[in-house]
């Protein structure tokens, strides 16, 4: 009897694990795809606005918004936030790499342990573009640091797509669309 009680707990324990694993997975899935579509979106403004040559308040309130409901978490945030922003500015031939130190290789993805020590690499990128990548990234950890209640050194954040939607959406408004470093601004014409 005992060694069955021991291998039914067993069975319950690796279920779990495996529902848990499953659940943190869902949640680094919908907080790369939330960190995606919001530089995705403040990348887009970018380019249209240099294109153009005027200043235009895009007024974003929130990004198109991930399809996952209720409670989220990701214990893999550091990796998935910095793998997601390199991505999104890639599709714009804005190339970035993490932390080149000798200690860390950059890469793909950061590998501190703590994310407010992660600092894209910039290496070919116009003034312009190399102040703007820096407030993105600002907005972006600053409102992924908001959805990690233990801390930017823990590697998990706990969010519902609502709040990581909302918090990176006023973030990125605060520090792009408030145009914050004129190396990126453009002055209208005088009328």
């Amino acid at each position: 009897m005992a060694k069955r009680v021991s291998a039914t707990a067993a069975l319950l324990s690796i279920a779990l694990t495996s529902t848990a694993s499953a659940h943190a997975d869902d949640g680094c899935v919908a907080l790369e795809e939330l960190v995606k579509t919001s530089v995705y979106a403040s990348v887009s403004e970018f380019v249209v606005e240099r294109i153009t040559v005027r200043v235009h308040a895009f007024g974003r309130s929130g990004t198109v918004g991930s399809t996952m409901s209720g409670r989220q978490a990701c214990g893999s945030t550091i990796e998935v936030t910095t793998k997601a922003f390199s991505e999104s500015l890639a599709s714009f031939r804005m190339s970035v790499g993490w932390n080149r130190q000798p200690a860390m290789d950059g890469g793909d993805y950061c590998l501190s342990p703590d994310l407010r020590q992660c600092y894209p690499s910039l290496s070919s990128l116009s003034p312009e573009q190399l102040a703007f990548v820096r407030d993105a990234w600002m907005g972006v950890r600053n409102a992924v640091a908001s959805q990690m209640p233990y801390g930017t050194a823990s590697n998990l954040s706990q969010f519902t797509s609502g709040s990581l939607d909302a918090a990176l959406a006023k973030n990125l408004r605060i520090l792009i669309d408030a145009r914050r470093h004129s190396s990126y601004q453009h002055r209208r014409a005088p009328h």
